[in-house]
């Protein structure tokens, strides 16, 4: 390896991580916007960058609100090859931080903090706290640790003389909501390319990674994928004094939730490996204020991880689901109601209701049947209004979805009880390398190889996994059927290619085989986040090092 790291590296990554985690970053936010001074202070300061200030900048993200951009430097040697690391530099909040929130960016006085309190933690906790192995803080693990490694490494290669190949440092913001930055960044990538006239080798993620053996590292050769499926439930009014004369959505969004939430048929699993069952992250009901009604409808989304199924199956399968609790709900209904009206001594009529399942686009374009142009006309005012209520924090880009299907419910004349399902953005695709067909040769077998390097160098083993189950920007670095995809979410997804799109096109230009390699890290999104110092300042910055130089043929 002709290009070594220096002895010092602890004093370089030190210097650039704990000016980085001092910076409060909350993710889709105005202080993500310090981050991006903070990198071009830090590339003004290079002699590289210096000479080379077309090498360097940011890049807006098109039409964010918060006018964020992708951080972004390359040091350009000779050649085409060229190594893509990328990392995210928004946090979480602190809000469970509660009276320690004035210590949150600053580990040294948060570890004293926590010291004070230590009796409330687990053992596991207590004991890292007192091992002084760990640095505790906001986004110390997640992602800032991984990110100062990367830009250490940068400044390094900055000052090497005759490089063989490139190196692409990208920070990202929102990774932690629905990554704008990541998506924006393939554009960048797919301009560089061209400009610098570039050959992606690898993506290097260094997100955090955690252990189920505590002396056993992980590395990922690929990310999970996620939708975000959305049911909304229309019902029929009635008094609650006369339940049987209606329709309450909420029993069955209830049922759709027990039935879908955890399932384990809606999780992959690929050698050894699982993708985690979904979970819902949000319910409610359309009323406003209290009377004796039940509600109209009921809507909510649930996560749903992936490691190979696409968008039209996993809808496929909760439209199965949907259809299925439906009519168990209708005839736990009408036995119900046989009982009731036997103890009423009346006459028993099975109740109107049918199963009915439909898409949105199934939705839209009835509401077109019944309309037909004015629908359009008055759509175009609705996506506008939805926009708006986006952009003003009146709404999320997931709740809007439901401001959608009422409005169309405009223009359906039938308004029998029935499921409308479709898709919240955001998307993210499974990728892995095992997927990819005409894998280079030198990016065979990485994992194996990292796995020979560790243990030489630090006497540690790491082992594989195919999918970093965490959710990452990882997920925009391949993809081999854009086309098919798109058409899937263009059918599903609402607020596809106006609120929200991802440049599959672009993505398909640029793919390329991706890795995660980052530090332990602890407590992700917890007051008690931390990260080990030895993979800190030690064996993550030489591995990732190893890997380079590996790839780049040193």
């Amino acid at each position: 390896m002709p290009y070594e790291i220096p002895i010092d590296i602890k004093k370089e990554i030190e210097d650039i991580f704990y000016p980085m985690v001092k910076i409060r970053s909350d993710t889709n936010t105005a202080h993500e916007k310090k981050m991006e001074y903070f990198f071009m202070n830090f590339f003004e300061q290079l002699e590289y960058f210096k000479n080379n200030k077309e090498h360097y900048g940011t890049y807006p993200i098109k039409g964010d609100s918060l006018n964020r951009s992708v951080s972004w430097g390359l040091v350009k040697g000779y050649g085409a090859d060229t190594i893509v690391l990328i990392n995210h530099n928004d946090v979480v909040d602190i809000e469970d931080f509660k009276t320690l929130k004035d210590y949150a960016y600053s580990p040294g006085e948060l570890e004293v903090e926590l010291q004070k309190i230590r009796g409330k933690f687990s053992a596991e906790v207590r004991e890292d706290l007192e091992s002084g192995q760990y640095i505790f803080g906001r986004g110390t693990a997640d992602m800032k640790a991984g990110a100062s490694i990367q830009l250490s490494l940068l400044k390094r290669y900055s000052s090497t003389k005759n490089l063989k190949g490139n190196i692409l440092f990208l920070s990202v913001p929102d990774e932690e909501n629905i990554s704008a930055g990541m998506r924006s960044a393939v554009e960048l990538l797919d301009n560089l390319k061209q400009n610098f006239h570039l050959h992606y080798v690898i993506t290097i993620n260094s997100e955090p990674h955690q252990r189920i053996d505590k002396d056993t590292g992980i590395i990922y050769e690929g990310s999970v994928g996620k939708l975000m499926p959305f049911i909304y439930v229309r019902g029929s009014l009635s008094h609650a004094g006369k339940v049987f004369e209606g329709f309450n959505p909420v029993s069955l969004l209830a049922l759709i939730i027990n039935k879908t939430n955890l399932n384990l048929e809606l999780s992959d699993s690929i050698s050894g490996e699982a993708s985690p069952p979904p979970t819902w992250l949000s319910i409610r009901d359309s009323k406003t204020h209290y009377d004796v009604s039940m509600p109209l409808s009921a809507y909510g989304y649930l996560s749903v991880l992936t490691l190979n199924k696409e968008p039209s199956e996993v809808l496929k399968k909760i439209k199965e689901i949907c259809h299925e609790a439906f009519a168990e709900l209708i005839e736990d209904m009408n036995v119900k109601y046989k009982i009731f009206a036997e103890r009423k001594n009346k006459s028993f009529a099975m109740l109107p209701w049918e199963a009915k399942v439909v898409t949105y686009k199934e939705l839209y374009d009835e509401a077109y049947d019944n309309y037909g142009g004015k629908f359009l006309k008055d759509y175009k005012s609705i996506l506008e209004e939805a926009e708006r209520k986006v952009k003003a924090g009146e709404s999320s880009i997931a709740d809007v979805n439901f401001y959608l299907v009422e409005e169309i419910y405009n223009y359906i004349n039938d308004l029998a009880p029935r499921i409308v399902i479709g898709l919240a953005p955001p998307y993210y695709p499974n990728v892995s390398n095992m997927n990819i067909k005409n894998l280079e040769d030198r990016c065979k077998n990485l994992s194996r190889k990292i796995r020979d390097f560790s243990l030489e160098s630090f006497g540690q083993p790491y082992i594989k996994e195919n999918y970093f189950t965490g959710i990452s920007d990882l997920s925009y670095t391949y993809i081999e059927n854009a086309d098919a995809v798109a058409h899937s979410l263009e059918g599903n997804m609402p607020l596809y290619g106006t609120l929200y799109s991802i440049p599959l096109d672009k993505i398909q230009n640029i793919s390329m085989p991706c890795l995660n390699i980052g530090p332990w890290g602890k407590d992700l999104h917890k007051l008690t986040e931390r990260v080990l110092k030895e993979d800190l300042f030690y064996k993550t910055p030489r591995i990732l090092h190893y890997v380079i130089s590996l790839l780049l043929e040193w």
